[in-house]
């Protein structure tokens, strides 16, 4: 492990689905054509952290899509790890928020009041997502060489590595918002993980 290490976690840049209120889960959906601008924004921001660095991806498009800039900017591999894909849907998955609301009224009132309490047939709990997120993570410690990490990923893979650096669980899933092409840094040592930045849009543009 580099000590200190420096991990930059971003979220995918904005897909229609994004933008129209659909469930998206594992749906392997590209990033809207006007979001280019952004994702260049998150590399320009990124292009400048210590070297060496490495840069590892969620298997979904919308992720590779938004890290592929920064890995060709430092001319490294892009890594993907399936652990930082984002939340299974199950049976959400594809649907509008709004349909899902009317099929599932009482799942979907816990879902919007205590995420961390649903249990939905062919759903991921949160509390499967946050003990893979926290896999992958503490992989990321023990295995970099790098001092500087970048993982691309989903909304709710961002709120489940704040909590692994928080050391708290999935209870605190509704308290973070993670804006598209957002960065939320985390910096580990010895000393274990601290929350250094959160959300962060300010390198994006008209911000």
């Amino acid at each position: 492990m580099r000590d200190p290490l420096v991990i930059h976690v971003v979220r995918h840049g904005r897909t229609r689905s994004n933008r129209v209120g659909l469930v998206m889960g594992w749906t392997d959906e590209s990033i809207e054509s006007d979001q280019h601008d952004a994702v260049d924004a998150v590399a320009a921001r990124l292009a400048a952290a210590p070297a060496p660095a490495r840069v590892v991806s969620s298997p979904l498009a919308r992720a590779h899509d938004t890290a592929a800039p920064l890995a060709a900017a430092l001319s490294v591999d892009l890594e993907t790890d399936a652990r930082l894909g984002e939340l299974y849907q199950g049976p959400w998955q594809g649907l509008a928020e709004s349909e899902v609301a009317r099929r599932w009224p009482l799942e979907w009132s816990v879902w919007r009041t205590a995420p961390e309490t649903l249990d939905l047939d062919g759903r991921e709990t949160l509390t499967a997502l946050y003990a893979r997120v926290a896999d992958a993570f503490d992989d990321l410690v023990r295995s970099s060489d790098a001092a500087t990490v970048v993982v691309f990923t989903h909304d709710a893979v961002v709120r489940a590595a704040v909590a692994w650096t928080l050391r708290v669980g999935p209870a605190t899933y509704r308290h973070i918002d993670v804006a598209n092409c957002s960065i939320t840094t985390i910096h580990t040592s010895t000393s274990g993980p601290k929350l250094v930045a959160l959300n962060d849009t300010s390198h994006l543009p008209g911000k």
